[in-house]
């Protein structure tokens, strides 16, 4: 494992030019999905001797999308309700569905957790992109969206991620049930040195209208 960096599109996170972005998240509350909150605890339990910054309750996430053009304080209101809309239009047939959180992965930046199928969240991905592309543009969805994963905890150090992988495999149960039924629009603050992510919720945009 190496020092997780916040990054803006494909480029480091400037906290100068930028103190926070709009993204859409998919949040993860654990306190209703318990079966989620056990996996969490048991990767910290068994990593405790590690330099890991833990991602805390409230702020657990899936990321769908990064708007990447202006930082948040150039968004204007009129656009952030736009954001919505077409939001709102782009997922109004989009059915609820359950994914499996987990196996528990040491990564190069710190602990996830795997994500699938992965369908339905390329699916969803895909959707709230255009969604942003017909409100802002091309330079606004430069954000580089991979396998997704749900982030445990980020590395503010070096550290031995087989050691912290031998241990992870250790972690009983394995996998927890997640039910997504709606996406965020979310307005984000980094603490690079803390390694913290928070957020304001700005919209909440139920799946299927």
């Amino acid at each position: 494992m190496e020092p997780f960096t916040f990054r803006r599109g494909q480029a480091v996170w400037d906290k100068e030019r930028s103190p926070s972005l709009l993204h859409v998240y998919i949040t993860v509350d654990l306190a209703q999905h318990p079966e989620v909150a056990e996996l969490v605890r048991g990767a910290w339990d068994v990593l405790r001797d590690f330099p890991l910054s833990h991602v805390q309750d409230p702020w657990f996430h899936i990321t769908l999308d990064q708007i990447t053009d202006e930082p948040a304080s150039r968004i204007t209101q009129r656009e952030r309700d736009m954001l919505t809309v077409e939001l709102t239009k782009a997922l109004g047939d989009v059915e609820p569905f359950d994914i499996t959180v987990g196996s528990l992965l040491s990564s190069q930046y710190g602990v996830i957790a795997d994500l699938h199928p992965d369908e339905e969240l390329a699916s969803l991905h895909r959707r709230v992109r255009d969604a942003i592309r017909a409100v802002r543009g091309e330079e606004a969805v430069q954000y580089p969206w991979g396998i997704q994963h749900l982030t445990i905890s980020y590395a503010h150090a070096e550290a031995d991620s087989d050691e912290a992988q031998r241990l992870l495999r250790g972690v009983r149960p394995g996998h927890a049930s997640l039910h997504i039924d709606s996406v965020h629009l979310v307005d984000v603050t980094a603490d690079s040195k803390a390694k913290i992510i928070t957020w304001q919720t700005l919209a909440e945009i139920p799946l299927g209208g």
